[in-house]
């Protein structure tokens, strides 16, 4: 997992919150690998890394490989990570596909799992976010394929796609 660098300032995360907008940034994000203190020996980072913005951090191995398809739905930016260039994919391409009325939703009114208007998503490869749920990223049918098959070619470890059923 990767941790903010500097934790003196409290907007980092701002500069993380695109909601499907383009991002803009001067300087590169500071970012560092989590290690517990307690353990002498890490396991290798996964070429795509959790992180807790709306987005994605991918090493330059999965930037080559997935880079062309994933920047037609949104932008790779650099980050530093531990002094390295990484990439953040901020996903800005929006479907309005959450069918609201159907979705399970949690005790505060926020949707839990969403349910999906299967009309409203293109039978091309798409990937995006839905207007109603920016902090997760979704993949059609199409896109998941192509993604899988370029993964399993260039062997990038991180990335798993879990089903949502419309």
């Amino acid at each position: 997992m990767l941790v903010v660098a500097d934790d003196s300032d409290d907007d980092f995360w701002e500069q993380f919150e695109g909601h499907g907008r383009p991002l803009r940034w001067t300087v590169p994000p500071k970012l560092e690998v989590f290690k517990e203190r307690h353990q002498k020996s890490h396991k290798p980072r996964a070429d795509i890394s959790p992180f807790t913005a709306e987005g994605l951090i991918m090493s330059s191995k999965a930037r080559d490989a997935l880079g062309d398809l994933l920047s037609q739905f949104g932008q790779l930016l650099e980050v530093d990570v531990d002094g390295h260039v990484e990439y953040y994919f901020n996903p800005t391409h929006l479907i309005d596909c959450v069918d609201a009325e159907r979705s399970e939703r949690r005790d505060s009114a926020a949707i839990n799992k969403p349910s999906f208007i299967d009309s409203a998503i293109p039978a091309e490869a798409a990937v995006f976010i839905a207007p109603s749920m920016p902090g997760d990223i979704y993949v059609n049918d199409a896109a998941r394929q192509e993604l899988e098959r370029r993964i399993e070619l260039t062997n990038i470890t991180g990335m798993s796609f879990m089903q949502v059923q419309g």
